[in-house]
């Protein structure tokens, strides 16, 4: 899985940066006016090997492309038939949500809720140089400002999402 990076740029937008699995990153700059920047860097590179800027239509329109709303691949339809009932839910924790200074064990979501914690995206994580803390066990705390990567059946998440979070 990719791990995403987000930033506020002040009077500007936002930028999201994205580090692939062979290492890449792709940066992607959203300005308040709607246009788009795009750089791509090879892995400990300083300088972006290509760029491009688009406009809002533009991006859109290719963010339709690449996520496959005119074309599926035939392995993934198989996929999707086979977990069709599956949700992954990026989360954020709120300061006023339920589970804020409670463990996993604790409120034992696999066990009471069916939900399965994949990885905890936090600065806080310890001896974690990319801030995520990977299938994090049941001993686990959660703070507000996390982000959690979670999994379960639609319904079962949509029901921890209105009570939980």
């Amino acid at each position: 899985m990719a791990l995403i990076r987000e930033a506020e740029l002040p009077g500007l937008g936002k930028k999201y940066q994205v580090t692939l699995e062979n290492g890449e990153e792709v940066a992607v700059i959203i300005h308040d006016d709607g246009n788009r920047e795009v750089y791509h860097f090879l892995p400990d590179a300083d300088e972006a090997v290509d760029s491009f800027i688009m406009n809002d239509q533009e991006a859109r329109q290719l963010g339709s492309i690449i996520g496959g709303a005119f074309y599926q691949p035939r392995a993934l339809e198989k996929l999707e038939a086979a977990v069709a009932d599956l949700r992954i839910d990026w989360l954020k924790v709120k300061e006023t949500s339920p589970i804020n200074g409670r463990s996993i064990g604790e409120l034992g979501l696999r066990k009471n809720h069916a939900i399965v914690v994949v990885a905890v995206i936090d600065d806080r994580c310890r001896n974690r140089k990319d801030g995520a803390c990977i299938n994090p066990g049941p001993g686990f705390v959660f703070q507000p400002g996390q982000t959690l990567v979670v999994a379960g059946h639609a319904e079962k998440m949509k029901k921890f999402i209105s009570e939980m979070l």
